[in-house]
């Protein structure tokens, strides 16, 4: 890696916890959001069954793969080390667009409840929702 990407992504990942920093955003705060919004996933009547048919009763693996995900998103850590697409793929014939809302919905409450401010439940969800609307571009599309 030539020294020119190396400082580019040492900027970028200093820019981030900056901008994390700034948001009041910290590991404890993705823990906490992880660990209540699948909580609430869980109790989910909709998504819950959805989870719990791919997940099993273990959900340890996952939320500790899901902090890492939004702690690398939030705080642009690199310990995500993971293909996200490719699990949802395989609940494309049981899910549709009322998960990804109530997922979203979910989401944003969890978010608006914990969020230090204002700016960082808007952080949180503007990702929440591109990622979504990534995920149902993709599942959809090869759906038709």
């Amino acid at each position: 890696m030539t020294d020119t990407l190396r400082r580019s992504g040492e900027e970028r990942q200093a820019a981030m916890e900056r901008n994390a920093a700034a948001l009041g955003i910290d590991e404890a705060l993705v823990s906490q959001l992880v660990e209540t919004f699948y909580g609430r996933v869980r109790e989910d009547d909709l998504l819950g069954p959805i989870f719990q048919g791919a997940l099993g009763e273990d959900w340890g693996p996952h939320l500790a793969k899901l902090k890492d995900f939004w702690s690398a998103v939030a705080l642009g850590t690199r310990r995500y080390d993971g293909r996200p697409m490719p699990p949802h793929l395989r609940l494309s014939d049981r899910i549709n667009e009322a998960h990804f809302t109530r997922w979203l919905g979910l989401f944003r409450q969890t978010v608006d409840e914990l969020m230090p401010n204002p700016a960082a439940a808007d952080f949180f969800y503007d990702r929440a929702n591109m990622i979504g609307r990534n995920f149902q571009a993709v599942i959809f599309a090869l759906k038709s």
